[in-house]
């Protein structure tokens, strides 16, 4: 029986990419490189904020030896104002709460940091309805590690049978396989042979009401 679902931030429960590429443009430009568009910035979420700015430079042709002094202006920018164009992916608020009604837990399991997934979710309202937020900096190593999905079931007294994950990514879906979780792929994210895509939050809700997840099916 699912208990808790447990599911990524950035691409899969928020668009957040209008914000990050309105950092990273900051961060390149101050280094009189391009700008890069949020569509663009869709492609390279998933990562984190370090492997983040490597793809930005790479697409934008700046020199990779520019990581450590964009990393630090990005972070910088990202910081002063994380939120005010992000997003919520449609019915999320009400899928989310449907969970919770149902007694199933809901955490977040991320690659960015800690604080600031804490203050994305309060900026889109999404905070009440999370139970455990883990980001990259609480871990020793991210997604698609898979401790760090089994350090959100811990928070979450949670056995891998008993729950799901939801991702956009192949990284969130490999993290998946290697902790042993059942994962469910939004449609919305990178095309991913080989998962099963959900297009609705609702439809994710209301499925867990009549039907178990079993740890093998991927």
């Amino acid at each position: 029986m699912t208990r808790a679902v447990v599911l990524d931030l950035d691409g899969t429960l928020v668009d957040s990419a209008p914000d990050i590429a309105r950092a990273l443009t900051s961060a390149l430009t101050a280094h009189g490189l391009p700008g890069i568009d949020a569509d663009r910035v869709r492609g390279l979420l998933g990562g984190g904020a370090a492997e983040l700015v490597r793809g930005a430079l790479d697409a934008v042709g700046g020199d990779p030896a520019l990581a450590g002094p964009v990393l630090a202006a990005y972070s910088s920018a990202y910081r002063a104002e994380p939120a005010a164009a992000t997003t919520v992916h449609a019915d999320a608020r009400e899928a989310l709460q449907a969970l919770r009604d149902k007694g199933i837990r809901v955490g977040v399991c991320t690659n960015k940091r800690t604080g600031l997934s804490h203050d994305v979710l309060a900026a889109t309202g999404l905070a009440p309805l999370v139970d455990v937020v883990v980001g990259i900096d609480a871990v020793p190593a991210g997604k698609p590690d898979p401790g760090h999905l089994a350090a959100a079931l811990t928070a979450l007294d949670v056995a891998p049978a008993d729950a799901l994950y939801v991702g956009d990514t192949g990284i969130d879906a490999l993290t998946a396989q290697r902790a042993g979780v059942p994962y469910r792929h939004v449609s919305w994210g990178h095309p991913l042979p080989g998962v099963t895509n959900i297009d609705t939050f609702g439809a994710l809700a209301e499925g867990l009401a009549d039907k178990e997840f079993h740890a093998t099916e991927q």
